[in-house]
């Protein structure tokens, strides 16, 4: 665990920290000892659970074995060729075309059965491949924490969390290393223009930016703009 990660959940390890030294003002003094392993144990816990905390707040499930055999064999392909590691697969129900990468103390994948519904394997794959870049490299990774302590993180927290991941590049760079890792740039940018004009809002996912594949519009690189930049490929 690094300095970044304390630094995005310095509020509450602060919070317990001072709690701490209150009670043992006010109540005991013992809890003076505590205060340190407590606050370092707030935020353990809080990147501990983070990807779990927002796999329950997306509504995501694991996927059926027939809805799923497409997407996790996508999945197992391309971690097999590249040498990534494989990440968990799940499923939001939802008609909403997107697809989450999470990085918290576990990789995520989550797609929407909108997305899995719409896609052929070609477009899959694209779009697999664009999720599997962010997650192997770690771009996400204080997105998604940034993400589950949100009710405990200030605007700038999350700026700062933003530019130490995804940066101002975002979802455009992740868009050139998938197609990096598929060789193939008509997949992705068939898969963007099918949903270029759909729904692709997940509930609660509004915290998320760059890790979705389209995120909310106000932090949305047009979609007209990454399918032209995948046309010069």
């Amino acid at each position: 665990m690094n300095s970044r990660i304390l630094a995005i959940f310095a509020l509450p390890a602060i919070a317990t920290l001072v709690l701490f030294v209150l009670l043992g003002v006010f109540a005991w003094w013992p809890f003076y000892l505590l205060a340190i392993p407590a606050a370092a144990l707030v935020v353990w816990l809080m990147w501990r659970n983070s990807d779990s905390s927002l796999v329950s707040k997306l509504g995501a499930r694991p996927l059926g074995a027939k809805e799923g055999e497409r997407i996790l064999n996508t999945v197992e392909n391309l971690c097999l060729t590249s040498g990534i590691d494989q990440p968990e697969v799940m499923v939001i129900d939802s008609p909403a075309c997107n697809l989450v990468a999470l990085s918290g103390a576990n990789n995520v994948l989550i797609a929407t059965t909108g997305l899995l519904e719409m896609l052929d394997v070609i477009e899959m794959e694209g779009v697999v491949a664009h999720g599997l870049t962010k997650l192997s490299s770690g771009s996400v990774q204080y997105e998604t924490l940034a993400a589950s302590a949100q009710p405990f993180i200030t605007g700038a927290q999350r700026e700062m969390a933003r530019r130490w991941g995804t940066g101002d590049a975002g979802v455009i760079a992740f868009d050139i290393s998938g197609v990096g890792l598929t060789r193939y740039p008509p997949g992705l940018r068939s898969a963007l223009e099918r949903i270029d004009g759909r729904s692709t809002d997940i509930d609660g996912a509004d915290a998320l930016g760059a890790a979705l594949l389209i995120p909310p519009a106000d932090q949305r690189v047009p979609l007209d703009h990454r399918i032209e930049v995948l046309w010069e490929l």
